[in-house]
């Protein structure tokens, strides 16, 4: 196949704009579950003006501390609101143009490799080679999720960086074989990836990505008299950041606490392998039924044969390995697919603590395995004589990728389409249950006439979920906001079950969401039926008898709880005490210290008050932040100069009280 220059720019261009073409059905969706964390229910992401203190009030709104807080993609989540508002259509718009965007730069980067590879840069094959990666990376279904997930811009960017780092560092290589200066690219690297570092964690990998590249891309180029030069450069940036992220490991073993999983460090190691290539299956023969956002119905090998597969992926895993490092000379764009693959897979797929599956850990994965597919129906088909018949196996493998993209992205427009999906594709999916059991009690409150096939559709999926884990906490509060909706008060057994498992099981994010504590609050702030207060007390009290929350979790079960007294029971005394509670549990939080400053006004605190307001000084992070403090500070300084009471120092600093209350 002859490809002229301009046919080749209007072929990626027509890749790119059918990509786009697939995708726009999407940009109906909602948002969903961590979007709300991190933008609709974030007040600090929310911003107004594109200025430098509304900049860096965004840069600042993540919840978590470094290097978890990502605040370049909390950046663009600002802004993205600065000139959208809350329009869903328009962050996943922005989205889709990242994701055709980073199409570009890997369409750029197999050129690249092609030139590394051959010499060649203006070759037919070679251009053709780049076209066919493009194409089935941008358009493959695997990447839906990463790409209409709004949260997963974060994913999106950081390959953004990740891939301009090693486009810099290829290209600086490139240019040192052929004699010309080449090492301020090859340095260039470092700053790239460290801003992908501020979008996810993942750009941490960009050294072990270029070992990867080294092994195989580029061992046929030569270093000529730079040698020294390029040694020094990949001694810094290669061996030294490996070595250095063991060392931390070490020196850090309470990244590997496995305590809020339902699965050990060992079982996990032994999973992944089964995981790794499930991932490949994806890639080159997608279902779309096996497709999600959640797959918590992967099966965890408990042994070495529980499930018997588990021993033949462990050694498929380490003979396709070795097998790459061995042939990598002859063989390089095998083992470049299997070497950058799992190099890509060393964060998350390995010893760290995270969830099994997730689809969007193969957005830069799949580069690997999507090039050497691309380069067997271009180039190797060639040398096997059946260059025309692997051509049309690669349009036919194209269209197919299309049409279950288009599924997927059908799935995605609508948040009733994306629960009934899941649940249907994933029957034993304990999450996916759940989910469409919300959806369908939240229809209850919506419907008009007899919500009896609505009611007893969602108790039908609390029950499955429960089937699948009987510790279903999430479950058991679907079981209660079900009866609530329907104006009764739960049955005992389910109250019963809820308070035993809160107090003594598991409460790790697998089995209960700290949100459902935050909902019942907010349930009873509205004209809603109510549970009884005894209720309520024992299922927060249990909650927070239970020693096993990690302290964001336990701060959230305690503002919830003083949202309910502070607004319902109107128990200020309780209140301030779970206020104090939140803070105690995570400290930085400048929003939990603002609940106690209310509640100490409420109570005519106002000393208190201005102690609590200097104790909480350290946690201010943006413009918005400190404009709230000083709105606090003059209002408490106002308070104490005209007490309520009289000038009788005491009044300021309790109510009316009888003695012994406080």
């Amino acid at each position: 196949m002859t490809l002229t220059p301009t046919l080749h720019r209007l072929a990626l261009a027509l890749i790119l704009a059918t990509a786009g073409l697939l995708y726009t059905p999407g940009l109906d969706g909602p948002f969903l579950f961590d979007d709300h964390v991190h933008i609709t229910q974030n007040r600090w992401v929310k911003i107004d003006a594109v200025d430098w203190p509304s900049l860096h009030r965004a840069w600042n709104s993540s919840f978590s501390d470094f290097p978890s807080n990502r605040p370049l993609a909390q950046l663009s989540f600002g802004v993205t609101h600065a000139l959208a508002g809350l329009d869903a259509r328009a962050y996943k718009a922005v989205n889709v143009t990242l994701h055709l965007v980073n199409g570009l730069l890997i369409y750029a980067f197999v050129r690249l490799a092609q030139r590394a590879l051959s010499g060649d840069a203006a070759s037919t094959d070679g251009r053709l080679v780049a076209l066919v990666a493009a194409a089935v990376w941008v358009i493959h279904p695997l990447h839906v999720s990463s790409v209409l997930y709004v949260v997963q811009r974060m994913t999106l960017l950081s390959a953004l960086a990740m891939l301009l780092a090693l486009l810099s560092y290829v290209w600086g290589r490139l240019q040192i074989s052929r004699g010309r200066p080449g090492i301020a690219w090859m340095l260039a690297a470092a700053p790239m990836a460290m801003i992908g570092f501020l979008s996810k964690e993942n750009a941490a990998l960009v050294p072990l990505l270029l070992l990867s590249i080294e092994l195989t891309l580029l061992n046929r180029l030569t270093l000529g008299t730079r040698a020294r030069a390029v040694r020094a450069v990949q001694l810094v940036y290669i061996v030294l950041p490996i070595a250095a992220a063991f060392a931390y490991l070490s020196m850090h073993p309470g990244l590997l606490s496995y305590d809020q999983r339902p699965f050990t460090l060992e079982e996990r190691l032994l999973t992944q392998p089964r995981v790794l290539w499930t991932y490949v299956s994806w890639l080159l023969v997608p279902d779309v039924t096996a497709f999600g956002l959640f797959h918590d119905d992967v099966v965890v090998s408990r042994g070495w044969t529980q499930p018997p597969t588990t021993l033949a992926a462990i050694a498929a895993l380490i003979a396709i390995a070795l097998a790459a490092v061995t042939v990598r000379r002859r063989f390089p764009v095998f083992a470049f697919a299997v070497l950058f693959f799992l190099a890509n897979h060393a964060l998350e797929s390995s010893v760290f603590p995270l969830e099994m599956v997730f689809e969007h850990r193969n957005y830069l994965a799949s580069i690997g395995p999507l090039l050497l597919l691309a380069y067997l129906i271009v180039i190797a088909s060639r040398r096997l004589h059946v260059h025309r018949a692997a051509l049309v196996v690669g349009v036919l493998l194209l269209i197919s990728y299309g049409v279950v993209t288009t599924m997927r992205v059908d799935s995605w427009s609508s948040y009733q389409n994306f629960v009934f999906n899941a649940a249907e594709n994933h029957p034993d999916s304990r999450r996916s249950s759940f989910m469409a059991a919300q959806l369908l009690i939240s229809a209850i409150g919506e419907a008009e006439g007899d919500v009896a096939p609505l009611a007893l559709a969602a108790d039908r999926f609390l029950d499955n979920g429960l089937r699948i884990d009987a510790r279903c906490l999430d479950c058991l509060f679907g079981k209660i906001a079900l009866h609530l909706h329907l104006g009764r008060q739960p049955p005992r057994d389910i109250v019963e079950r809820l308070v035993d498992g809160l107090r003594h099981g598991d409460v790790g994010p697998t089995y209960v969401s700290v949100s459902q504590f935050s909902y019942l609050a907010r349930w009873h702030k509205s004209d809603g039926h109510e549970l009884l207060r005894s209720d309520v007390e024992a299922i927060f009290d249990a909650a927070l008898s239970n020693p096993q929350w990690i302290l964001t979790g336990r701060a959230g079960v305690a503002a919830a709880y003083r949202e309910y007294h502070e607004h319902v029971t109107g128990d200020l005394e309780r209140a301030e005490q779970l206020a104090r509670a939140t803070i105690a549990a995570w400290p930085d939080q400048w929003g939990y210290h603002v609940h106690l400053l209310r509640v100490l006004q409420k109570r005519n605190r106002y000393a208190d008050a201005a102690r609590a307001l200097y104790e909480a000084e350290s946690t201010l992070k943006n413009a918005r932040q400190r404009e709230e403090f000083e709105q606090f500070r003059q209002a408490i300084d106002r308070e104490l100069q005209n007490p309520p009471y009289g000038n009788d120092p005491e009044s300021r600093r309790t109510e009316h009280h009888p003695a012994g209350t406080e």
